[in-house]
């Protein structure tokens, strides 16, 4: 989709890794220690291969999980690979359709397709993650609705993150204060939303991009350590910035 907002579109990078060169990163980061890995984006669905890399990792003993717009969360998908997807988070940043239109997904009949995929998600037994992002069009709408029927396992929340080569054109559309994006967390404190400012989503993620190298969003840039393939876990990661205290604030702990 063409979703305005997009923090991750990785839109300067023509060739991906192969299914083998994953595989490998894959085991690395297992050996490493890596207890759980999220397959997103983007749009993580868009890649051929993605069922097998989820299962490799399942075989691997991994907590596996996809976040997506539900464009490739078919029943072909799930019937072929729902055993070894442990969570699904599915992108819903309102419950309009309008405004969702206008975020850049999808052509008017979003807010009903992420429903019927949810449904599909709990009838096969797969955990129900919801991701919001909040900007300036949805900061004062009432969700509790949609939540409510969607009833997810965990609901996280985000203050829409601008960050500098990726979407930062749309910072008067989109940007809001933490004052603002915490008013919105407190109206639906009934549904315990996970809540992420930008503080928090600053190096608090373990994240690697489509060419196999960590990348930190420190000072709201991108920061790319050198290909893991080449320079192993250890190495690359020693060159970008983590906060484990930050990855607990955010609650990156759970009951998986």
């Amino acid at each position: 989709m063409k979703c305005k907002y997009c923090f991750a579109n990785f839109s300067h990078i023509k060739h991906p890794l192969s299914k083998k060169d994953w595989c490998a990163i894959i085991h690395q980061l297992t050996d490493f220690g890596m207890k759980k890995v999220n397959f997103v984006g983007g749009e993580p669905t868009l890649c051929s291969f993605l069922g097998e890399l989820i299962t490799f990792s399942k075989e691997l003993g991994l907590i596996t999980g996809v976040v997506s717009n539900g464009t490739g969360i078919t029943r072909q998908f799930l019937d072929q690979y729902g055993k070894v997807i442990d969570w699904i988070g599915l992108s819903l940043d309102s419950g309009n359709e309008k405004t969702q239109q206008i975020l850049g997904r999808g052509d008017g009949t979003y807010v009903s397709d992420i429903i019927t995929k949810s449904r599909m998600v709990k009838e096969i037994g797969i955990k129900l993650k919801i991701n919001s992002v909040i900007t300036r069009l949805n900061i004062n709408e009432d969700m509790s609705k949609i939540i409510d029927y969607l009833f997810p396992d965990r609901w996280k929340v985000f203050q829409v993150l601008l960050i500098n080569g990726q979407n930062e054109e749309n910072s008067k559309i989109f940007e809001i204060d933490q004052v603002e994006f915490q008013n919105f967390v407190q109206r639906h404190e009934q549904f315990n939303p996970i809540a992420e400012d930008n503080d928090r989503m600053l190096e608090s993620y373990i994240m690697v991009d489509p060419i196999g190298r960590f990348f930190q969003n420190s000072d709201k840039i991108y920061n790319y350590s050198s290909p893991i393939l080449e320079l192993g876990v250890l190495g690359a990661f020693e060159q970008v910035l983590y906060k484990h205290n930050k990855f607990i604030e955010r609650g990156g702990i759970y009951a998986y």
